[in-house]
């Protein structure tokens, strides 16, 4: 019953610690499979690693990183497979945002 800005927001909060508001977050895609529709966000924030709060049983921890720092997690195995392939067919959208930036 929620919306997919609404769902988003409260992960980030749920998962982080991390309060953003809906209109912070801008869709990049959204994708489908058998099973599931995705929406794509991005949201640019400063936000130190000291702030963020883990959520136990959910999120293990959180560093930031460079698009090329991501692709050598990819490489080595780091990144679970479905969130790594999600990653490779929105980093163009996200590198367009960045240039735009």
């Amino acid at each position: 019953g929620e919306t997919s800005r609404k769902a988003i927001a409260r992960e980030l909060l749920e998962e982080t610690g991390i309060r953003a508001g809906e209109d912070e977050f801008e869709l990049i895609g959204s994708d489908r499979d058998r099973n599931a529709f995705y929406d794509f966000y991005c949201i640019k924030r400063q936000t130190p690693l000291g702030q963020i709060v883990l959520l136990p049983g959910e999120t293990d921890d959180a560093k930031w990183v460079t698009l090329e720092e991501v692709h050598e997690m990819i490489r080595r195995k780091e990144i679970c497979q479905v969130i790594a392939n999600q990653f490779l067919c929105q980093e163009p959208l996200l590198l367009e945002r960045q240039t735009q930036s």
